[in-house]
């Protein structure tokens, strides 16, 4: 079983100027990112953690399929 697509871009709007634009799941899990229309940063730390407690829960799940026996 696969984990997150870090490599999928998602929309993002702009709080300032409302500009849209597209980021990787990676970029918005790092440091931050910047409009590119008015260069105000946008916050991603509650994402970076949101992403975070997703990856453990997926690992948590692949962890417990694979301790599913099935007798036939």
């Amino acid at each position: 079983m696969a984990g997150i697509n870090n490599n999928a871009k998602l929309d993002i709007t702009c709080p300032q100027c409302n500009a849209k634009f597209n980021k990787t799941i990676r970029e918005l899990k790092g440091s931050g990112v910047k409009c590119p229309k008015c260069g105000i940063d946008v916050e991603t730390s509650n994402f970076k953690k949101g992403m975070d407690e997703v990856d453990r829960e997926l690992k948590n799940f692949q962890r417990e399929l694979g301790n599913i026996k099935i007798k036939l």
